[in-house]
């Protein structure tokens, strides 16, 4: 498979993981721009067999990268996505999402990442464990205790 083919594939699913993690479009496209470069160039010297998992484990270390660079988070209130949806079911879902990452900024940023990789993005946890760097059991740990936090936080707003 060409690097073309794989672009087209997996773009939009690596760009939307990226924007959950900077949050900022501009940033995420940049992210997934040096991505692919370094996918192309480690494609012309490697034979990679599960693609969209090696993606996205060279876009999280990608992302990792470029935060140790810059240190500094850029929030911002826009998203959007190309839909067939009704504009109002378009804003209901951008609520929602903003509104879980608003959450998700609260709590650890390792089970941040498990619950973006598994929950979000439907990753297995081997999967999510294996672009993560970490054990399956570690990640489950991280799974458990993010997915605790969340629910602890909504509770105490809907008291």
């Amino acid at each position: 498979m060409d690097l073309e083919q794989i672009y087209a594939l997996h773009f939009n699913d690596l760009y939307r993981y990226l924007y959950s993690l900077s949050k900022n479009h501009a940033e995420a496209e940049d992210l997934l721009q040096e991505t692919f470069a370094k996918a192309h160039i480690a494609l012309l010297t490697n034979d990679i067999k599960e693609i969209k998992p090696w993606l996205f484990k060279v876009g999280y270390f990608t992302y990792i990268d470029h935060f140790r660079k810059d240190k500094r988070y850029v929030m911002t209130n826009e998203f959007s996505i190309s839909d067939l949806n009704s504009p109002e079911n378009i804003v209901v879902e951008n609520d929602a999402y903003n509104e879980l990452l608003r959450y998700l900024d609260y709590i650890r940023p390792i089970e941040k990442q498990a619950i973006l990789l598994c929950d979000v993005h439907d990753w297995s946890n081997e999967q999510a464990a294996n672009i993560l760097n970490i054990k399956l059991n570690t990640l489950k740990s991280h799974l458990s205790r993010g997915r605790k936090r969340l629910r602890e936080m909504l509770s105490q707003e809907e008291s």
